[in-house]
């Protein structure tokens, strides 16, 4: 397990996931990821346990301003992707949200090939994950 924050997580997987792709997919993709870091740090920083709140408090104190992708790993960043595709989540662009949808899935399942989170132990994170794509790839047009 490579113990690596959030932050570099997002990196990493951003970077692995721009080869070779047209420039309008590109800014599709810094569209997203910037959407997903805003949700980690409004939202789902917000459903962390007691003590992980207690940290993101100790981490404000330095005047962080990303505490959350600062301090948290990949297993919480594994359990807040369900949620960020929840219905009012959703990016109000058609392409976005498609590439928003394609992202929290393959966010999913590269944290898991690349043995950043116990696949056993994250496993209902994945269930959760992949079932909340396909509902998000039904959800209505915004």
């Amino acid at each position: 397990m490579d113990p690596v924050n959030a932050d570099t997580i997002l990196r990493r997987f951003f970077a692995a996931s721009g080869h070779t792709r047209h420039p309008e997919t590109l800014l599709r993709y810094e569209r997203v990821q910037g959407h997903l870091r805003d949700y980690l740090e409004l939202v789902a920083a917000g459903r962390l346990t007691d003590a992980e709140q207690e940290l993101l408090a100790l981490e404000r104190q330095f005047g962080t301003e990303t505490p959350y992708v600062q301090v948290m790993g990949a297993r919480e960043l594994l359990h807040a992707l369900p949620d960020f595709l929840a219905l009012p989540l959703l990016l109000p662009d058609f392409h976005d949200r498609l590439a928003q949808i394609s992202v929290a899935s393959r966010l999913a399942q590269w944290l898991c090939s690349r043995q950043l989170v116990h696949r056993e132990d994250s496993w209902d994170d994945v269930v959760l994950t992949r079932a909340a794509a396909e509902q998000a790839r039904r959800s209505p047009v915004l």
